[in-house]
Parts: C-alpha cells; structure tokens; sequence
C-alpha cells in the first residue's frame, strides 16, 4: 500500500471522526496540502492526491483557488468505499480470471469459511472489551478476553502442560494481545501451539481529531482505574492534555459532566453503565489497531479460510 492510500485512510478517519464529535461541520474549510504536508513528513502533492481520493467519495470539495473544505452533504459516517478503489479493486479480480459476478462469493468465502475465535490478552476491563470488540465488528472473529494476571497464573502451573490453560486460550485459533504482554502471550502460544497477532496502536490515534478536541474539557468514561492510569500516560505529552478528564465508572461521580461537553465512553464502562444516562455529547468509538496490525489479522483470516476451502473435498 502507498503512502497516499495511507494518508486518505488517516485524513478520511480524522474528517469522519471530526464530524461525529462536532469539531467539524459541513461546509468547514479543512487545512491545505501544504499546512498538512509537514505533519505527514510527505510532499504537499501526496496529500493533494489523498484529498483528491476523498473528494471521489464525497467526504470534501476541492475548490479550485477557494480551498479544501468537508461536503457540504451531511454524512451518516458511512463512507462509499471510492469508485477509484472499487474499479482497481474489480480490474485486478478480472486480470486473475475472477468475472466481476463472482467476486463477492470469492470475498464472503475468504472470510466466512470458518468460524474462528480469538482469546484476547490484555491487563485492564476496558482495553479487553473494546480489543473483543474491535475484532468481532471489524473481522468478524469471536473474541474472548482473557486476563493477563491470571493467564501468568495459569502459565506458571500448566508449566509444559497445554491442557491446563484456561479453556479460551485453548479454543482459540490465534492469540492477540499488544506490546506489553507479548512476552507472556508469546510463551502461552508457543505451549498451545497458537498464532499469535501483536497489535500496535495506530500512530494517528492522538492526532489532529484529538487536538482539536482538547482545546477545550475532554471527558473519558473508564471501567477500570488501572486503565485511567494508562490514558494519562499516553497523552501526557499531547497538546492540551490538561484538559483531558478521566472517570472510572461506579468509582466517580459522573453527574457532574456538563451538557454538550465531548465525552468518550469506553467499551468496558459501558458495560457497567448499562442504561444509565450521561450528560455531553457522546464521541463514536475510535479504532485502535495501526494499519500493520489489521493487515496481519487480515491476512491470518485469509489465509485460514482459504486453507479451509482448499481442503474441501472436489
């Protein structure tokens, strides 16, 4: 993948996400190529290209002499993938012999085969249901979280015995967990026999949607203090950081968060809040996994389900 298609993945997201937080309205004009260019460490005309790709979907107008600015066109946050993608994407299925009519059967079987499942590697309530989550609505895998502390338990006393790991480990198809837990991920994959993915959180995730967000108070709903601890770590050198405030659900009082301030609600607080009400305007919730990250589990689902089919009897 190019760096351009890389930079309209990244502003797309940046626009999509500005929009559902209110930071960004139709009709807003967005920043130039040449302003974006040195954030991006590219050339002015690569992030020309990129909104261009934007511009196909109708997420942005380029006007000429006029300036960048989001479509006027209310989105729902659900862009067209671009006609420019769609017709490269359907030509190089044709150059391999695939007619157009056929693609999607190829495309639903690569992913739909097998049923697999993912045991999910991780030290806090919120890091492990939003990674659960990720993974069932964005690759459609089951996902099981499995609690770090406990997992190094049940190492230690399953010593050179797979059987005694906890049961989601030992019926999953691939272990995921991120950098600080791969030591201890990678010695449980090796006595399971397990794949293991070592996702990396996207480079973007703090970006330009972020910075305009804490120009003002921030709120973030959390399920489990440690992960508080976590978040002010992550963005301690972030711009506008002393705006960010972190509460742990059933722990702080959460009455106080005023109309119409941006709050962010974790996966994991979630499911302490239930149905309860918060005040402020609720921010969609972000993906996590760098590009990297989503093109190993990607290519672990293909290649599992291709295997799958290969193996059915003709």
């Amino acid at each position: 993948m190019n760096h351009r298609v890389d930079l309209a993945d990244t502003l797309r997201q940046r626009l999509l996400r500005g929009l559902h937080a209110g930071t960004l309205s139709p009709g807003d004009r967005l920043p130039s190529a040449r302003e974006l260019a040195p954030e991006f460490e590219t050339d002015h005309r690569v992030v020309l290209a990129a909104y261009r790709e934007l511009a196909q979907e109708g997420l942005v107008e380029l006007r000429q002499r006029g300036g960048i600015y989001v479509a006027a066109t209310r989105h729902d946050g659900q862009p067209t993938p671009g006609e420019s993608w769609m017709v490269r994407l359907l030509a190089e299925g044709v150059a391999r012999d695939i007619p157009i009519s056929e693609f999607h059967d190829w495309f639903r079987r690569a992913v739909e085969t097998l049923r697999l499942r993912a045991a999910v590697v991780q030290g806090t309530a919120d890091q492990l249901a939003g990674i659960c989550r990720e993974l069932h609505d964005d690759y459609g895998l089951e996902a099981t979280g499995v609690d770090a502390d406990a997992l190094a338990a049940a190492l230690a006393s399953a010593l050179t015995n797979a059987g005694d790991l906890p049961r989601e480990v030992r019926q999953a198809d691939i272990l995921v967990t991120t950098e600080g837990f791969e030591r201890l991920t990678r010695a449980v994959a090796t006595l399971a026999g397990k794949p293991v993915v070592v996702a990396a959180v996207r480079p973007d995730l703090i970006g330009g949607e972020w910075r305009l967000l804490l120009r003002q108070p921030v709120y973030v709903v959390v399920a489990d203090a440690r992960f508080r601890a976590l978040l002010e770590r992550f963005f301690a050198n972030t711009p506008g950081a002393h705006h960010l405030r972190i509460l742990v659900a059933g722990e702080d009082e959460l009455s106080g968060i005023p109309d119409g301030a941006p709050v962010y609600v974790t996966r994991g607080a979630r499911a302490v809040l239930g149905d309860a009400l918060l005040h402020g305007r609720m921010l969609p919730t972000a993906r996590v996994f760098s590009d990297a990250s989503a093109h190993e589990l990607i290519g672990f689902i293909v290649r599992a389900n291709l295997a799958a089919i290969s193996a059915l009897p003709r």
